[in-house]
């Protein structure tokens, strides 16, 4: 692990996004290297989701649906602002370290590898989703990211929800007797 100097760790908000950048954070601090933080806006934005393909724009006369645009400079500048606040709050002292936040446009796949590549990134973090309805496509495409990239991916632990209880669920079943006729 000397020769680790930076470590990537791409960020969309989540709190699985959060446990891998401190786990990241914890794990540079210990060797001394460089977390670059990346965030990647989709080209098809979030903010608009699905609401024009199912909405018609003509039919419906009492709403006045305007395409809603919103400048690039802007959005870029939301994002980043964002993207400072999630680090200040996964990362405790995280102006104590060395510490390098991405904000791109495109598509995910693509900007991580990308950003890999520009910044000679050593080692990429990262800590999967439980929200993932197929978990066998969401093990294909951490596979195709994981094959073009040309560093290691490091798959941070995951973390024991402090709600669950210790073991497993244990079903019980009682036996009444049956009434005997009369």
């Amino acid at each position: 692990m000397r020769n680790v100097k930076r470590l990537l760790v791409p960020i969309d908000f989540s709190p699985e996004s959060a446990r891998a950048l401190s786990y990241a954070a914890s794990l540079a601090r210990q060797i001394d290297a460089e977390v670059v933080a990346l965030h990647v806006i989709e080209d098809a934005l979030e903010e608009d989701g699905l609401l024009p393909f199912m909405l018609p724009p003509d039919s419906w006369p009492f709403l006045d649906i305007q395409a809603m645009t919103r400048p690039l400079d802007g959005l870029l500048r939301d994002r980043a602002l964002d993207l400072w606040n999630f680090i200040d709050r996964a990362i405790p002292n995280s102006d104590q370290m060395k510490l390098k936040r991405l904000v791109r446009l495109g598509k995910l796949e693509k900007e991580i590898v990308s950003a890999a590549q520009a910044e000679s990134v050593d080692l990429i973090v990262l800590e999967l989703h439980d929200r993932f309805l197929f978990p066998k496509l969401k093990t294909r495409k951490l596979l195709k990211l994981i094959n073009k990239l040309h560093c290691p991916v490091l798959l941070a632990p995951t973390a024991v929800e402090e709600s669950r209880s210790t073991g497993r669920p244990v079903l019980a079943f009682r036996s009444f007797p049956r009434e005997s006729p009369v």
